[in-house]
């Protein structure tokens, strides 16, 4: 569906469904969508919410959905799974690749995957190095017949023998990364960094990106914990990739950060952007910044002037661990609640929306 997500231009949900995971899913905005979904009776939604929330289970969508991306003409940026995860514990290894197939044979698209299951992204490419595409999908795509093979309906020219399967199978091992689709983490804070990018970095990707939505505490990307291969410098990181590896593109190639918004939304001091979007511009990394979200800041950083403070409901001190009070101390943040349209998306003076290209 057309998206108003700033860094994309369209979603696609070949699945549905989710459960939460760490603090930055505590609002989720698919979540509240999924409820609606649910209240228009959409049938493969049943079951993904109960008592208000995701309950893990996995919903399929129907063929329609699954072979939207053949039919777009125009290229475009394409978010994967903004309704879910694409890399949830309840997604079989054996849908992802059907996800993966579909993407592999829509070219002019760009896919962004995000995740903040990077642990089940890295075994999934683990199990599918040793998958034979063909025998994977003697049928087409899963739960479809082969006489109803969406491929060969939408894009018959991309077969030389109208094998569906046999075209597949010139993917094999894809080639891996595909150079049409991005993978990401999601990662709110500096634990959640530390846990996803190292994963993240070690997974074959054309481009690699971080999103720090909702940013809910301060992340410092040259003190990320790489583990035997001790503390990276973002520089080394996203310039060179890692020492000795085998490998010469265990990088970041891009950077997305924004606030929260909807009910319940958390503010962002200003200053986690800015340390963000600072070591971005050292290291020649794009940079997108997506919104302030709910919360805006007055007077950047300290306390209010005169008695001003007064006048400004609702409001709330953010301090730069992420803590919120009534009442604050410098270096603490001042944050009114606007809602995100009036927030905007203006960082220092002007719009940040930088993308990468593709290394491959």
């Amino acid at each position: 569906m057309p998206t108003k997500i700033e860094w994309t231009n369209e979603t696609w949900n070949p699945i549905v469904g989710c459960s939460k995971i760490s603090a930055g899913c505590d609002n989720c905005y698919a979540q509240r969508e999924a409820r609606r979904q649910i209240a228009y009776k959409t049938p493969h939604y049943a079951g993904t919410i109960a008592d208000g929330h995701w309950t893990g289970k996995i919903g399929t969508a129907p063929e329609s959905t699954w072979t939207k991306p053949l039919r777009w003409k125009k290229p475009r940026r394409v978010f994967v799974c903004s309704m879910g995860d694409l890399f949830h514990e309840n997604v079989p290894f054996e849908t992802i690749a059907a996800v993966f197939a579909v993407m592999a044979v829509c070219p002019d698209h760009t896919f962004q995957v995000l995740t903040k299951r990077a642990d089940r992204m890295a075994e999934f490419f683990e199990w599918v190095k040793n998958v034979a595409w063909p025998d994977l999908f003697p049928h087409g795509l899963p739960d479809y017949p082969v006489e109803s093979n969406a491929v060969l309906r939408y894009a018959p020219e991309l077969h030389d023998d109208g094998d569906y399967c046999r075209f597949i199978g010139d993917f094999d091992p894809a080639p891996w990364p595909l150079p049409n689709v991005w993978l990401g983490v999601s990662a709110e804070n500096q634990a959640t960094a530390d846990e996803r990018i190292p994963l993240l970095c070690q997974t074959p990707a054309a481009v690699r990106f971080l999103s720090a939505e909702p940013m809910l505490g301060p992340v410092d990307l040259e003190i990320i914990d790489f583990g035997e291969k001790g503390w990276i410098r973002i520089r080394d990181v996203l310039l060179r990739g890692f020492a000795g590896s085998t490998l010469t593109n265990e990088t970041l190639d891009w950077v997305i950060c924004g606030g929260e918004s909807g009910p319940g939304a958390r503010p962002m001091h200003p200053d986690w952007a800015r340390a963000l979007r600072d070591q971005c511009q050292t290291a020649g990394v794009p940079f997108f910044f997506k919104q302030w979200g709910a919360w805006h800041p007055i007077y950047g950083s300290g306390r209010p002037r005169g008695d001003e403070e007064t006048e400004i409901k609702p409001f709330a001190w953010v301090d730069p661990t992420g803590k919120t009070s009534a009442s604050g101390t410098v270096p603490d943040a001042l944050m009114l609640r606007v809602g995100k349209k009036r927030a905007g998306r203006i960082l220092d003076g002007r719009t940040w929306d930088e993308y990468p290209e593709a290394k491959l």
